[in-house]
């Protein structure tokens, strides 16, 4: 694999320097006859992996709007019990069918607040009536660093105690971007268990990338050790054929003879979930623009799991508007912003979507006066996305920063300064190498270091328009990564995230679903759909049916329509689809306050 790479990436500059575009294609991924996605293999068999099952329910559903049980206005002078006094009295309310308890709407005005907001428990939402200065504006009024809203389970998730549920992984070779993996014999896994791959490195492995020998280079720096390294990656099981299983996403990181061992694990879970906080502008009050003693992050998530920020405008803050803590997953941050931080520039300082968890997705967001403003930190195991978003006045780079994240994408960012997966050696203490399985597609960015780690780990940029990619970084010339179509973005595949999505969600059987609310499963026929579609049900409707219909992206594209024509046996009904272009969609279906989502697929 490597030595194809490397040979790929010297024709490149030779057509770059030739002064030539690259063709608009890529080697590694392109689109086949049929419209799905075809996926070229080196010898070893790692590809570019699937990074789409990412996001709140691994985006197979859209954020939901879920029913006000609370309102809350606000009153003079701090608004801290009066928000937590909402929060907890929500919280001891009972679970929905979906596991919601209920939004709480934040009326318009000003809410002061003086010290952190704790949502403890499943199923509240946060909710504002706008984010542009005129609808509902939180200030953080601390004058010390503090997290102004913060999503924190008490329990996060632990190996399952059965030796049965634990098994080394007995295949060779495990490359990138394999599903599919081999157990010993005697394992009781299950399909729908939640396992982590855990994959243990060896002091080989160390060597290999060098950082081992990080305090010889700098003194103050620490050298990696294995047992630092090891790493669990969040699956669900998909499949079991005997021995083999199939999982919901790709291996990230490879696992070899040579340098590391592997284990499937089942493992227990106790975070909180179904929590979210939207429509709402939240700022900092500060004393000066380095001000250090003040709002620290806006909103931060730990202990939790589908969950998701949206519609957020957040000013001031000095670290992050939204900071995706180690054990979060799941989680989704749509169309947010990270404006005028106010800090020192230095490091720790204006990460301003920072994912420290895994299986995330930051889309559609925007940042101004940041620092690492996209960005994943120590050990992080992907998939995570960060997809559609765009930097102005960088001070520093978007990527990993620092200590082996992996499986990260980074799909049509614009930004103005530097996009980087490098190996940063004693920098910060021992930063090291800051990735592996990095991919930047289609993006922009006034230079790009991207830099190729030892090994069979591979590093991309495809697609991206930067006057220089280069394997030169801030701490080391290390040979570059894979390199394609520079200068020109990859027409076929605009958006990597949004083509593997499609071709995920266009396969996956789930277009039958539970409806609790009518006690008996409900479907869609026919499914792909032409023009029209019909809802089933096995049992008669018998109540108001509203009806809202999503893009693939969480967009609302029909509004809520209304069904109010039952009989004593109607089973079905039929919805009009001939407004929408051909695609994948949500049928959000809501009936007597429950919440269900079928997946349907145009195709005129």
């Amino acid at each position: 694999m490597k030595n194809n790479y490397f040979l790929v990436s010297i024709l490149l500059l030779l057509v770059v320097v030739q002064g030539t575009s690259y063709a608009q294609t890529s080697t590694l991924v392109s689109v086949g006859t049929n419209g799905h996605l075809i996926y070229t293999a080196d010898a070893k068999g790692n590809i570019v992996p699937d990074f789409s099952a990412v996001g709140y329910k691994t985006s197979e559903a859209p954020i939901p709007t879920i029913d006000v049980v609370l309102t809350v206005n606000p009153v003079v002078g701090d608004n801290l019990a009066n928000i937590q006094n909402a929060v907890n009295q929500v919280a001891a309310m009972p679970l929905d069918a979906n596991g919601f308890r209920g939004a709480i709407l934040f009326t318009g005005g000003t809410y002061n607040v003086s010290d952190s907001v704790i949502i403890p428990s499943s199923g509240i939402v946060l909710r504002g009536v706008g984010y542009d200065g005129n609808g509902t504006n939180f200030i953080g009024t601390k004058t010390s660093q503090f997290t102004l809203f913060t999503f924190l389970g008490a329990s996060g998730t632990a190996y399952f105690s059965g030796s049965s549920t634990r098994k080394a992984i007995t295949d060779s070779y495990v490359p990138i971007g394999k599903k599919q993996i081999t157990v010993a014999s005697g394992h009781s896994f299950a399909v729908g268990d939640k396992v982590f791959v855990h994959r243990i490195p060896n002091t080989a492995w160390i060597s290999l990338l060098g950082m081992d020998l990080l305090s010889t280079i700098d003194p103050a720096a620490v050298d990696w050790t294995a047992s630092a390294y090891d790493m669990n990656s969040e699956r669900k099981i998909m499949a079991i054929s005997g021995n083999l299983i199939t999982l919901d996403a790709p291996i990230m990181d490879i696992i070899d003879p040579i340098y590391s061992t592997g284990e499937l694990v089942k493992f227990t879970d106790s975070r909180i979930q179904n929590c979210g906080i939207e429509n709402l502008r939240i700022s900092s009050t500060y004393t000066s623009t380095t001000d250090e003693n003040h709002g620290w992050e806006a909103v931060s998530f730990e202990n939790i799991y589908n969950s998701w920020a949206k519609n957020l405008e957040v000013y001031y803050f000095g670290y992050s508007a939204v900071h995706i803590n180690s054990h979060a997953s799941f989680i989704t941050v749509d169309n947010c912003k990270m404006l005028d931080a106010k800090s020192t520039i230095d490091g720790g300082r204006r990460y301003s979507f920072n994912v420290d968890g895994q299986r995330c997705l930051v889309q559609n967001c925007v940042t101004r006066d940041g620092r690492h403003d996209y960005v994943d930190g120590s050990r992080t195991c992907g998939p995570n996305v960060f997809y559609n978003s765009s930097s102005t006045l960088q001070n520093s780079d978007i990527g990993p920063h620092h200590r082996w994240s992996t499986g990260i994408l980074f799909d049509n960012i614009i930004g103005n300064g530097s996009m980087d997966v490098q190996n940063r050696l004693g920098m910060g203490s021992g930063h090291g190498w800051a990735g592996g399985q990095t991919m930047f597609w289609n993006c922009n960015a006034a230079r790009m270091v991207i830099q190729d780690p030892p090994g069979d780990e591979i590093n991309w940029s495809i697609g991206c328009i930067s006057p220089i990619i280069t394997g030169i970084g801030d701490a080391t010339t290390e040979p570059i990564g894979t390199v394609q179509s520079q200068g020109t973005h990859i027409e076929a595949i605009p958006s990597l995230f949004m083509a593997q999505l499609n071709d995920r969600l266009g396969v996956l059987s789930n277009n039958q679903i539970d409806a609790t609310s009518f006690g008996n499963t409900l479907f869609i026929d026919p499914n792909p759909a032409k023009t029209q579609i019909t809802f089933n049900s096995l049992e008669a409707f018998n109540s108001i049916i509203r009806i809202s219909i999503y893009s693939i992206t969480g967009q609302l594209v029909k509004n809520q329509t209304e069904i109010t024509d039952f009989s004593e046996n109607k089973l079905s009904f039929k919805y009009d689809v001939t407004d929408l272009d051909d695609g994948i969609y949500f049928a959000e279906i809501l009936n007597n306050s429950i919440c269900k989502t079928i997946k349907f697929i145009v195709k005129k």
